[in-house]
């Protein structure tokens, strides 16, 4: 039982690319729910994976090592814990959205099928967009996860994120550039884990499909998670939720944008918006989303001991310097 429930969803993608909003729709399916973006959970794989280094850097002598305990079951013990952990407090959640609600004067409807009295809902969404460059850790705190990457093209995203500000008081970038910058890192990333884990765990939709089309796109992702399809999953796409509002006649052409960025871009998206989705696994490229996340392990474990060695450092320069000063030379104009 408790591995038929441990599969989450995790809606990734590009910022202002839809992630919100296919959260939303997937949250009106009778057995999932919608959690708030967690952003913690990529970092805390991370950590997980420090923690067990130190569980096993001694041996037999190291606790983890001497009850042969190995590093995916740490990690889906821990994915285990975090899973019931929503699942319990999902009421908890349900109440302050409600109470939010009335507070905002926000339409019922809206939480109407999300909430608990939707059925008891075994499975939740999380729609956060950093989670693009973390999917390598999720899957080990949840192997049974499946990753929908929500794809809308650059122009869309990039004019989306210079006008969020308007509606949210904060910039998600500074400047065209760093748009086109941030839209290929996070969308890269995405094509990376569709490349290395194949259609059976990282599934791709058009944001263009999922409003042209609603139906057939939604009957087609749910397939994929496998929940039957239900009408009510298309219900949040009759409202503009979280919109940047771009006005008609907002360009984003800037001088001093960097062209090779967007003429990368631009490829990019037209590539995704007439490719289909991969079909095969490269283990290649799975080998080196791995490695990547090893880098980053060693970056983070050894981040400690750098910052000491770099306190160290400076101490013996502020040393030296204050001898300098204090000798006879030093004191020379």
């Amino acid at each position: 039982m408790q591995n038929q429930i441990n599969k989450p969803i995790f809606v990734v993608g590009s910022p202002r690319s839809g992630t919100s909003i296919l959260t939303w729709c997937l949250g009106h399916h009778p057995n999932l729910f919608p959690v708030p973006e967690s952003n913690w959970m990529g970092g805390f794989a991370v950590n997980v994976a420090i923690a067990y280094q130190i569980g096993v850097a001694r041996g037999d002598y190291s606790i983890l090592s001497a009850m042969d305990i190995r590093d995916d079951e740490l990690f889906a013990a821990f994915g285990r814990s975090i899973n019931d952990l929503i699942l319990r407090h999902r009421s908890d959640l349900e109440r302050k959205r409600e109470a939010r609600s009335k507070a905002l004067k926000l339409k019922a409807r809206w939480l109407e099928a999300t909430n608990t009295a939707a059925g008891p809902k075994g499975r939740w969404v999380d729609g956060t967009p950093e989670y693009s460059f973390y999917i390598c850790g999720l899957r080990k705190l949840f192997p049974g996860a499946l990753f929908v990457h929500i794809f809308r093209d650059v122009h869309s995203v990039v004019r989306s994120m210079l006008n969020f500000h308007q509606v949210a008081g904060t910039r998600l970038v500074p400047n065209a550039q760093e748009g086109y910058r941030y839209w290929l890192r996070t969308v890269r990333a995405c094509v990376m884990a569709e490349q290395a884990y194949g259609p059976n765990v990282v599934y791709r939709i058009r944001y263009s499909d999922l409003i042209d089309t609603p139906e057939s796109a939604m009957r087609s992702l749910l397939d994929f998670l496998g929940e039957p399809y239900t009408a009510k999953c298309l219900e949040p796409l009759t409202e503009r939720i979280n919109s940047s509002n771009v006005p008609v006649d907002f360009k984003t052409d800037d001088p001093e944008t960097d062209t090779a960025i967007v003429k990368h871009a631009k490829e990019l998206s037209d590539a995704l918006q007439s490719v289909a989705e991969q079909r095969e696994t490269s283990y290649k490229v799975a080998e080196q989303l791995e490695t990547e996340f090893n880098q980053q392990v060693q970056y983070f474990a050894e981040l400690g001991t750098k910052y000491s060695e770099a306190q160290d450092l400076i101490a013996r320069l502020q040393q030296e310097c204050a001898l300098l000063r204090a000798s006879p030379a030093g004191g020379i104009a």
